[in-house]
């Protein structure tokens, strides 16, 4: 996400007298993200909660079953396509410019293979990939729940983006001012330390000890 909305920013071809908007769209975006995952955890929480731990996709619709009845597997599904819609695309764009901004070459979703490709050619690669494990065995929510290398590089993301956007000699008027730095920092320690809870639970679920 991090790496999605600033590349995002670069790409949009983005001036300096655009920052302030760029920046209240980036809180706002923020803010209204945190009150949506909120929201569904609220209401997840209220329609499944104590049916125990759901390892797949199945048990979660058949949980949503005393609330949405018999349609609780198209709801689910419905939801289900919608949010992989949306990682699809952020997810892999996200990877492709951190690559190729470290490679130094072309990179933008207005661009042609022939122009970049690259960043093209990777961020193809990892869609037909994404599609091929969905198309295995593999039971992707237990390779969701067991992914825990987002608990390693949250916090080291979060805290080079603060150090990097508290620096005056590199954005100059653009960094952040005491205000936003005392913000930013309340945010990436909270994120750090629910990152590295996630993962300390995790870890110790696999050895039956949470």
């Amino acid at each position: 996400m991090q790496f999605y909305a600033a590349a995002g920013v670069v790409d949009r071809g983005a001036k300096p007298a655009d920052y302030p908007f760029i920046r209240a769209d980036a809180v706002l975006g923020a803010v209204f993200a945190c009150i949506i995952s909120l929201t569904i955890i609220i209401a997840t929480i209220s329609a499944v909660g104590g049916t125990g731990p759901l390892d797949s996709a199945a048990q979660a619709a058949e949980a949503l079953k005393p609330v949405a009845g018999r349609n609780a597997e198209l709801l689910f599904a419905v939801g289900l396509i919608g949010a992989s819609a949306l990682a699809g695309a952020v997810v892999p764009l996200s990877a492709s410019y951190a690559i190729g901004e470290a490679a130094s070459v072309e990179r933008s979703v207005s661009r042609s293979f022939r122009d970049a490709p690259l960043f093209l050619g990777l961020f193809t690669a990892q869609i037909v990939l994404g599609a091929t494990v969905a198309m295995t065995p593999v039971d992707v929510i237990q390779l969701l729940i067991g992914t825990v290398l987002q608990g390693l590089i949250s916090p080291i993301v979060l805290v080079y983006l603060l150090v990097l956007t508290n620096r005056r000699c590199v954005l100059g008027q653009a960094a952040n001012s005491p205000r936003y730095r005392i913000a930013a920092t309340a945010v990436v320690v909270g994120v750090a330390a629910m990152s590295t809870i996630l993962l300390v639970q995790t870890i110790l679920s696999w050895f039956g000890l949470a």
